[in-house]
């Protein structure tokens, strides 16, 4: 079980090292996305990837099935990266806040608030 502290260190730096292999990555279909957040389990076996990406629902299916096929090599080179005991097994999720921020702004507006 590891503690709060080392839990957030090795999720940011997931974050990063995802985000940098996503910036480089030759796959169009992930050419406008954004890695928003990652989470690690307790025990560091486990870790949820959240991701947004500017663009329609197709966009949006492509790069999930893109994230669906690379995740073993998301996990691989996060490999090269990390020195920890157990590799955390990277599931990937659309992020959708900035979709419910803008429908609570457009409901705000139809009310005149």
């Amino acid at each position: 079980m590891a503690d709060k502290r080392r839990a957030h260190r090795i999720a940011e730096k997931i974050r990063e090292v995802v985000a940098t292999l996503v910036l480089h990555s030759a796959d169009e279909r992930l050419g406008l996305v954004t890695i928003t957040a990652v989470t690690v389990s307790s025990d560091l076996r486990h870790a949820k990837v959240y991701w947004n990406i500017t663009g329609d629902e197709q966009k949006r299916k492509d790069a999930e099935a893109a994230f669906k096929k690379a995740a073993g090599y998301y996990r691989k080179e996060l490999g090269k990266t990390l020195t920890i005991k157990f590799l955390p097994e990277l599931k990937f999720f659309y992020d959708d806040t900035l979709d419910t921020m803008d429908e609570v702004s457009r409901l705000m507006q139809k009310a005149g608030l």
